[in-house]
């Protein structure tokens, strides 16, 4: 598995009141949602919401405050993946992007994540992801 682990110099903000993470999962796939977002939580990871399009993602970010998020950047093409890590990056500086998709996906880190896992990844891989961005 190729990854790649950056930390950025802000802290995470808007965590739970326990200092806890708060998780979301966006991925055009429900599937791929659906099964991040439970190996994470039989993680004992705070999944507070998962997104299928980057305004639900945004919707998400907005109500929910999530600390980090796991995203296919391709959403439903690179360009709206793009945008979205755009914006997250002026609104919401200190959130905390874990990329994911197929090898071939990311040749290197884009703008404002700090990590990348495969999608054919083993699970404790998401998990270990996260974790790692929650202490950046």
């Amino acid at each position: 598995m190729r990854s790649y682990h950056r930390c950025m110099t802000s802290a995470p903000s808007d965590a739970g009141t326990d200092g806890a993470a708060r998780v979301v999962v966006v991925d055009l796939d429900r599937r791929v949602q659906q099964s991040v977002a439970d190996v994470l939580r039989l993680a004992g990871v705070d999944v507070v919401g998962t997104a299928g399009d980057p305004r639900a993602a945004l919707d998400l970010i907005e109500t929910e405050h999530p600390t980090v998020m796991l995203m296919d950047p391709r959403l439903p093409d690179i360009a709206a993946g793009d945008a979205l890590l755009s914006t997250i990056e002026l609104g919401w500086p200190a959130l905390r992007v874990v990329l994911m998709g197929w090898p071939d996906a990311n040749e290197r880190p884009p703008r404002g994540s700090v990590a990348f896992v495969s999608k054919s990844a083993q699970p404790e891989d998401f998990v270990a992801a996260t974790l790692a961005a929650c202490r950046c």
